[in-house]
């Protein structure tokens, strides 16, 4: 009997400790990946980021209030739309274009300059992306049990919480420490590696700002989820510079995502042709035409246009070289015709600038020619005097006719 009461007491301990065991291992699990980085084949996280585990409040946006509202216009810059200076004088505006080749979209923006030529501001419209799904991204993930939880959550409470929910590592439920592991995953992938600080913004719009390698700047990546799109642009501001300060909060406040719209672009093309010559060949015109062929990159004759206008402008070299380079490398091409060059202009572009003209004026002399009436072959003496009475003979005949009466 003493026996049995021993070996009842010893089973009796060992499902408790047995179960307790399991109460605890997952919370030893989540103590362990998230304190100690105790990675292993269910869950791990590559260059752990500590900012990860917490958002940082972003710089203050203070309220913009323009004073010069009929300076301002409101393009759009591939799928955002946003308010530039057009015939103002404190700011000067120059397009930037990467590209990888003709076959790759290109990256646009456009750079605000003081008119001493010091940056103010800069802005990139980057193309739109689909928010992936990362709820596979770990082994853990794949677990039924798990990832029926995870899948259970709303998109945008995750898409919120993702730039407000702080992790705090202590005893929690199973669900609450499912959510943590998932956060920490997805922070991992969606925000950049370079990222310094990020939270959300009043809109529900992601602010997260980026090492700058001029520390005079900020960079800063503002992203909006419109049902699993993910549109972003990107923002550098000058920290010190009090103007650049206010566009920024213009900029943040007033920058809208709107879808790609070819006819858009022609409507814009339309109110170019209504500018008098002065403005189309100013950086007005070329605000037109750039917004107007970042709704259609394929339109080689816009970009074209863009630098025929340019090109008979006044102190337009700024606005030009980054068109020459693009042209270059995207359409093989710099569809310049001016022969004005300057000692800073990049010395491969000048070289296929001057090969361009020479080209036109090679078809100009071959067209001229075309045109150009036949030379008569020169006559002899003889011959000049048979010409010389055969003239004056129709001559004679024709003043005979004009004397007759008719009776």
């Amino acid at each position: 009997m003493r026996w049995l009461l021993v070996i009842l007491i010893l089973l009796t301990g060992g499902l408790y400790a047995g179960y307790r065991k399991i109460l605890v291992y997952p919370n030893e699990l989540y103590f362990g990946w998230l304190q100690d980085k105790k990675w292993d084949k269910y869950y791990s996280i590559s260059q752990f980021n500590p900012i990860w585990m917490q958002p940082s409040p972003f710089r203050e946006i203070p309220e913009y209030r323009e004073d010069y509202a009929q300076l301002w216009k409101e393009f759009p810059l591939r799928n955002i739309r946003i308010p530039l200076p057009v015939r103002h004088p404190l700011f000067l505006t120059v397009p930037i274009l990467e590209s990888e080749g003709k076959k790759t979209t290109p990256n646009v923006g456009i750079t605000l300059l003081a008119p001493n030529g010091r940056e103010l501001s800069r802005v990139y419209s980057l193309p739109e992306k689909f928010l992936e799904d990362h709820s596979q991204g770990q082994e853990l993930f794949k677990l039924p049990f798990v990832r029926n939880k995870i899948l259970k959550i709303p998109q945008e409470k995750i898409w919120n919480d993702l730039f407000t929910f702080e992790i705090n590592v202590k005893i929690k439920s199973i669900e609450e420490m499912i959510y943590d592991l998932y956060l920490l995953h997805l922070r991992s992938k969606i925000l950049p590696a370079q990222t310094i600080r990020y939270g959300l913004m009043s809109d529900k719009r992601a602010l997260i700002e980026l090492e700058s390698v001029n520390k005079d700047y900020i960079i800063e990546l503002v992203m909006t989820n419109n049902s699993g799109k993910l549109l972003p642009f990107v923002l550098r501001t000058e920290i010190n510079n009090d103007e650049s300060r206010k566009i920024r909060s213009k900029f943040l406040d007033t920058i809208k995502f709107s879808p790609v719209d070819p006819a858009m672009g022609k409507f814009l093309y339309t109110e170019f042709k209504q500018l008098n010559f002065a403005r189309q060949v100013d950086q007005e015109g070329m605000l037109y035409l750039f917004s107007s062929w970042t709704q259609d990159f394929e339109n080689e004759e816009m970009f074209k246009d863009m630098v025929f206008f340019l090109e008979r402008g006044f102190k337009t070299q700024a606005q030009l070289k980054p068109l020459y380079s693009f042209g270059l490398k995207h359409f093989g091409k710099t569809f310049s015709t001016r022969k004005v060059f300057t000692e800073d202009e990049n010395q491969d572009v000048a070289l296929e600038r001057k090969i361009e003209i020479e080209k036109i004026e090679k078809r100009k002399e071959v067209q001229i020619e075309k045109e150009r009436p036949p030379v008569e072959p020169e006559l002899s003496p003889e011959e000049k005097m048979n010409l010389y009475l055969r003239k004056a003979k129709e001559e004679k005949q024709q003043t005979e006719k004009k004397d007759m009466t008719v009776h």
